[in-house]
């Protein structure tokens, strides 16, 4: 095991070091004891010298506390390109969930992350309900991770529909599909009944067809609630097209 011999650890980390000129996609490591100073040491190694490293397994690793600390900068590398990383059955608690969610609150790059396994409680399940979708406001909802798309154990971790929600290539049209199934009755009182009819046509313009069917079905169910509890609203008339008090909704949300 690499972890346990420092000698052989240091002779693998110069070999990665030798692959900064052929760009290393993918790297298994599991079943490995890497301990919080190696995991340190990995960790700048890849930054340093597998910019193009894609998967990362530390799967049965043991990751402690202080070796999850060491993934952070990893993972809030703002030019990494680490799409998966298997974590599974690394003796992971609640602390360490609340460390990686934090991690990734604004990571760009992972997909897949496999957390089964481990031993989360509701403490770090909420961790990453919060990541994933932050319903305190209508900024935090937007602003939430709108990357990841599996958790590896999506049962256990109780954020299946959440993961659902990101299911879609345009993930600017995500960030407006999450704010109006949350925040919908709030956004039209903060920009007014007649910015309904644009907020449905930006849906209907930015959807793709990878958005997951779960989530077009909230979406419809959210609009008809409004339009059901406020029928004056079909007596709105749509606004002329030179009319300059219109605008993008999803632009003005990122002007918040």
């Amino acid at each position: 095991f690499l972890g346990e011999d420092d000698d052989l650890f240091s002779m693998f980390l110069r070999t990665l070091a030798d692959m900064k000129n052929h760009p290393l996609k993918s790297l298994e490591l599991q079943g490995n004891a890497i301990g919080s100073d190696s995991m340190d040491d990995l960790v700048r190694t890849i930054q340093r010298f597998c910019p193009d490293l894609e998967e990362l397994n530390l799967q049965d690793t043991n990751i402690e506390r202080c070796s999850c600390s060491a993934l952070v900068s990893l993972l809030r590398n703002p030019s990494s390109r680490l799409s998966s990383l298997d974590l599974w059955s690394c003796s992971m608690d609640d602390d360490c969930a609340l460390i990686l969610a934090d991690a990734l609150r604004y990571n760009k790059s992972l997909q897949f992350m496999s957390l089964g396994g481990n031993n989360f409680t509701c403490k770090g399940r909420k961790a990453f309900s919060t990541l994933l979708c932050n319903k305190s406001s209508i900024e935090e909802t937007f602003s939430s991770n709108h990357t990841l798309e599996c958790l590896g154990s999506n049962d256990e971790l109780s954020v299946y529909h959440l993961l659902a929600l990101n299911l879609s290539d345009d993930k600017r049209a995500m960030a407006m599909n999450k704010v109006v199934k949350f925040h919908l009755s709030e956004l039209l009182v903060i920009m007014g009944v007649k910015l309904l009819p644009n907020i449905m046509a930006t849906l209907g313009a930015k959807q793709k067809d990878s958005c997951h069917e779960q989530c077009r079905r909230d979406l419809l169910s959210a609009m008809f609630s409004i339009v059901r509890n406020s029928p004056a609203l079909f007596q709105y008339v749509s606004a002329d097209e030179g009319n300059q008090d219109i605008f993008d909704i999803v632009d003005g949300l990122e002007k918040m």
